[in-house]
């Protein structure tokens, strides 16, 4: 199958019309036709519903969509490690995280490792924690550093720690429990909470109701958010509850948010660098050997 194919079936979903996808491509409107329907014949299924305005794939097509695109970055990928080593005749590691926490853990060692291996080249990238392992054993990032939940029974990672702490209930200023210096798991589960999606989170929001039930409470989540800053404005217009670690920088409202600490809780958190066992770029195991060089001098 010609790889352009992929890309013709994946910005003809994106675009949906055939117009816009040629445009995209520089080519006519009757070449991306053609590949289209060449994709089909090739599966023996129908991948586009062509009879809808604006076009849209079949339950197929957005099957084949999903795999369509880790196909074309991986093959993306592949082209950059080759251009990279043909040009500069060295390595590159590609690495994925999910937020802030991650990369204030990981920073310490990326400049270890500069400093060892100053020709490396190194990509970073953010993308959802809930994707995070799925992208490591597609092969399209090297190295992974997030919470370590996101990892667990994965064995064929390998994972080792980059920071570890507690998490705190954070409110904001004018929540019933903002005067606290500290709060017990009591207290704490008798507010509503806020938590991000699973759908954005993925194991991690699995985790943090599976900790509350160790701790002996049923949470009272009473919404979810999308991302960070939803949380953050739900917690302040809605008086809710948020869970962060709590080293978590916060760069807005910091003077309206209380963060507290929670006596007792089994609610922790774990960073960590996780690889594939069997990842071939030797960058991969200079990266590790920085990471045990660092552990030694800072014991």
């Amino acid at each position: 199958m010609n790889i352009e194919k992929i890309k013709y079936f994946i910005d003809l979903v994106e675009c949906r019309n055939f117009t816009d996808t040629a445009h995209k491509n520089y080519v006519s409107q009757t070449t991306i036709s053609q590949q289209i329907a060449s994709l089909e014949k090739e599966f023996d299924i129908q991948l586009i519903d062509r009879k809808k305005i604006p076009v849209e794939p079949t339950e197929a097509g957005w099957i084949f969509y999903h795999d369509a695109v880790m196909i074309w970055k991986q093959y993306q990928l592949m082209r950059e490690k080759m251009k990279n080593f043909v040009k500069y005749n060295t390595l590159i590691l590609h690495i994925e995280y999910a937020g802030v926490m991650d990369i204030q853990s990981l920073l310490p060692l990326i400049t270890d490792f500069k400093e060892m291996y100053p020709n490396m080249n190194m990509e970073l990238n953010k993308v959802l924690l809930k994707d995070l392992s799925d992208y490591l054993q597609k092969g399209l990032y090297d190295i992974a550093v997030s919470f370590d939940s996101e990892f667990e029974g994965k064995t064929d990672i390998v994972t080792e720690t980059l920071a570890q702490g507690n998490y705190c209930a954070v409110v904001g200023d004018r929540h019933p429990l903002a005067h606290c210096e500290k709060i017990t798991v009591q207290e704490l589960y008798q507010y509503p909470l806020i938590m991000l999606d699973p759908s954005v989170i993925g194991t991690s929001y699995h985790k943090m109701l599976q900790r509350s039930e160790e701790d002996g409470y049923q949470p009272i989540i009473a919404r979810t958010a999308d991302d960070v800053e939803s949380e953050l404005f739900y917690i302040l217009t809605e008086g809710l509850i948020g869970f962060f670690p709590e080293n978590y920088q916060f760069e807005n409202h910091q003077n309206k948010l209380r963060i507290i600490p929670i006596e007792s809780s089994r609610h922790c958190y774990k960073i960590v660098m996780a690889s594939m066992k069997e990842n071939g770029n030797p960058a991969v195991k200079l990266f590790r050997k920085a990471l045990h060089i660092r552990k030694a001098n800072t014991l």
